[in-house]
């Protein structure tokens, strides 16, 4: 176990602890996306809830802007029917305990039940607020709209003379300005990173084609055959100079996504085909 997991855990046992001494409170929030999860790590039997709120008050008090995160252990059908009451951009009314300086440094609640849907209009106006269109307008890559399941934008360029979707990535303050750079980068020299990407792809999946990937009665492929049936579809970009091209396999691997990563500084590093 490395010397993160061992705090994180540490962390969560003293949470734990405190909640147990704190006392019961209602609160109504703001859920918004993804909305809730669920993970487990063997040998656990129990799922830990992944869940917060966007926005959140305490019954008769204000409203409260800053990030709220839900625990909870639950078996899986438990949290199955947790799913059914809780949806993504919707308001929610728990019983909860609050530890507002948490051992993580954030505030977090452990979630006792589940209440009646709320009516609430301060904080259905901030929902109504969260689910408005974000838009980002770049000089050079035009409209892109802010994906907040998994905060980035999203958007489109010319890409040797096809229209490729892109991904840019937020840093740790909330900017795409750095991933906007690694893009730059990969745009001015489109003609040189598409014939790397492709050219690694070759070097890196063409023999895991022709030794596991062939149709009964398919003849060996050839290297341009195999370049010729990938199709570039998205390329996402990251603030520390990491990226990935996203491909289309043309039936190579029987619909399977072709991947290929790497970095401004350290060039190509990685061949995938994701299912």
């Amino acid at each position: 176990m490395n010397r993160r997991s061992k705090e994180f855990i540490e962390k969560n046992e003293l949470l734990e602890k405190q909640f147990l001494s704190l006392p019961e409170s209602t609160i109504t929030g703001v859920v918004g996306l993804p909305g809730p999860g669920a993970g487990r790590t063997p040998p656990a039997e129990l799922w830990s809830l992944h869940l917060s709120l966007i926005a959140w008050k305490e019954l008769g008090g204000q409203v409260n802007r800053s990030e709220l995160i839900i625990s909870k252990k639950f078996t899986r059908d438990e949290f199955k029917q947790l799913k059914t009451k809780v949806k993504h951009e919707s308001l929610v009314q728990f019983k909860v305990k609050i530890m507002k300086d948490s051992p993580f440094g954030d505030t977090r609640a452990q979630l006792i039940c589940i209440l009646d849907e709320p009516i609430d209009n301060e904080l259905k106006a901030v929902l109504d607020k969260y689910k408005e269109p974000v838009e980002l307008k770049h000089p050079e890559f035009g409209v892109l709209v802010f994906n907040k399941s998994i905060n980035w934008f999203d958007g489109a360029i010319s890409w040797m003379g096809s229209s490729v979707n892109i991904s840019v990535s937020l840093d740790e303050n909330g900017s795409p300005e750095s991933s906007f750079n690694t893009l730059e980068a990969l745009y001015k020299d489109s003609d040189g990173w598409s014939k790397k990407v492709t050219d690694y792809a070759v070097s890196n999946l063409l023999e895991l084609k022709n030794d596991s990937w062939l149709r009964d009665g398919q003849e060996v492929v050839t290297a341009s055959e195999f370049i010729g049936a990938m199709n570039l579809r998205s390329i996402t970009v990251f603030p520390d100079g990491k990226f990935e091209f996203w491909h289309n396999d043309g039936d190579l691997f029987f619909g399977h996504s072709i991947e290929i990563s790497g970095s401004l500084s350290k060039g190509l590093s990685h061949a995938d085909i994701p299912g």
